[in-house]
């Protein structure tokens, strides 16, 4: 399910976010009318994220980490924030589940 969201997070961003210096951003509202925040920092726009996770223990062993990529997912308090660099397993910072999840793939659904 992650990769998922992650895929319909990058895909709205590629159809509707804009480039803002570091990154890209989209901000829509939700069901609710609370704002809905996208955004993705990096050098370029990934199409996907890496399909391997670093192991939660080993994140304290490395604490200057800097991933080349950070999504992050605010509808409208941070639900997913994710970090990585290619070549490298992906970094899960924050996920928490809910009634974002079924409105982001349904914005990824709209866009497609």
């Amino acid at each position: 399910m992650l990769t998922a969201l992650a895929e319909a997070a990058l895909a709205v961003l590629a159809r509707e976010g804009e480039p803002d210096g570091t990154g890209w951003r989209y901000r829509t509202g939700t069901g609710a009318g609370q704002a809905f925040d996208i955004g993705c920092d990096g050098p370029d726009l990934p199409a996907a994220i890496p399909a391997e996770t670093v192991l939660p223990s080993a994140i304290p062993g490395d604490p200057k980490w800097r991933g080349t990529y950070r999504l992050v997912v605010a509808p409208p308090l941070v639900a997913l924030d994710l970090c990585w660099t290619p070549g490298e397993p992906l970094r899960i910072m924050t996920f928490s589940r809910g009634d974002w999840e079924d409105e982001l793939l349904a914005m990824a659904a709209r866009t497609s």
